[in-house]
């Protein structure tokens, strides 16, 4: 017999590829789903404030909160070989995350996409083909 409680979803890699040429970069980002803590936070935060701003939610404020849950959304990171982001293999954090979404907004697109495809995340890394 199986269990219902036992299918949860699990974080999962996800390889960001060339935007022009779909071949690895050597970035791998952690995708958590969204039933992680800090993920079911963050998208409560945005509801609280598109209820609290009742209609008078700017472009910016729109872009602010994407930004927000798709930091939220990230658990790690991996940087593989040689590839680096501004001369460097950073660390992982909020701020090094942030400024890679700003200055690479196809990365973001990406990990749109992919948090967009929830059976993913409920299946083995090698099933998700990422």
């Amino acid at each position: 017999m199986t269990e219902l409680t036992n299918i949860v979803a699990n974080q999962r890699p996800l390889q960001i590829k060339h935007p022009a040429t779909d071949e690895p970069t050597g970035l791998v980002l952690i995708l958590l789903p969204d039933s992680h803590p800090a993920v079911r936070a963050a998208s409560r935060k945005a509801t609280n404030e598109r209820m609290y701003n009742r209609g008078k939610v700017t472009a910016e404020k729109l872009e602010s909160g994407r930004i927000d849950m798709l930091v939220a959304s990230i658990g790690g990171w991996e940087w593989q070989e040689d590839l680096t982001f501004m001369g460097e293999k950073p660390a992982f954090g909020e701020q090094k995350l942030r400024e890679l979404f700003k200055v690479l907004p196809w990365v973001g697109d990406q990990v749109d996409f992919a948090l967009g495809d929830r059976a993913a995340f409920f299946r083995s890394s090698e099933e998700a083909g990422d």
